[in-house]
């Protein structure tokens, strides 16, 4: 079966995309997106357009994958599912996961990661349910075009994932983890502080939080969260960048 690999690159990262490409079996297509002009999701996009392969496997320039990852990737999807993430590792701590999938409270719009810093044999030996998947996830074509692709005018980076899972949710589809497809991601080691590597993560980072909410609130929720639970991120968001 066809897998197209979707790169979105970025300047610097030569070393590392070398290294993932030799990890990708040859018989994959592969798609590289290395426009400076774009950001995330909107590369995400422009490669999905390219691609001709039943399932997309959109995945960042700073990871490498394990044996057999798109292929259990592969073997896990089932009819009602459209998305599955592939759990990421440190690539400096091969046993401790950076990314396990996410949960969210979609009321308060917080967020917490799963198994995150966790080691790989303390997760789940099968596909568990995530309400979002972040860095190396695959798609189904079929759902993808459904969806539209990611709305990369509200999101051209950060929560691009989470809105594209939600939305899959809405239309009764399901979002899932394998734990038997793992890449290792050059990460710093997450906490619950953000990191606020560039002046333009800080900023689509408080900003894409608020457009979320907007976007999936109907009218009479958005304004509890405007009232009781804005405040609080807008504290908490203030002292991180403080921090």
């Amino acid at each position: 079966m066809k897998i197209s690999v979707i790169i979105p690159t970025m300047p610097g990262r030569k070393k590392s995309l070398d290294m993932l490409l030799l990890t990708i079996p040859k018989e994959h297509e592969i798609i590289i997106v290395p426009d400076e002009d774009l950001l995330l999701s909107q590369k995400r996009n422009k490669g999905a357009r390219q691609a001709t392969g039943a399932y997309l496997l959109f995945i960042d320039d700073d990871n490498y994958l394990s044996v057999n990852a798109i292929e259990n990737l592969v073997s896990s999807f089932r009819s009602h599912v459209a998305i599955i993430g592939m759990v990421a590792c440190y690539d400096t701590d091969e046993n401790r996961i950076a990314d396990g999938g996410s949960k969210r409270h979609y009321l308060s719009g917080f967020m917490r990661g799963l198994y995150t810093n966790k080691f790989t044999w303390q997760i789940p030996n099968k596909p568990y349910e995530v309400d979002e998947v972040a860095n190396a996830f695959m798609v189904k074509r079929t759902a993808f075009l459904r969806l539209g692709g990611f709305d990369d005018k509200r999101f051209p980076m950060d929560l691009d994932e989470a809105d594209l899972c939600i939305r899959a949710k809405d239309l009764g589809y399901e979002v899932m983890m394998c734990p038997t497809a793992v890449c290792y991601h050059n990460s710093i080691t997450y906490s619950y502080i953000p990191d606020f590597r560039r002046p333009m993560n800080a900023y689509f980072m408080g900003r894409n939080r608020v457009l979320f909410q907007q976007k999936h609130l109907e009218p009479g929720l958005l304004w509890i969260y405007y009232i009781v639970f804005m405040p609080i991120f807008v504290i908490s968001y203030c002292l991180c960048l403080i921090y």
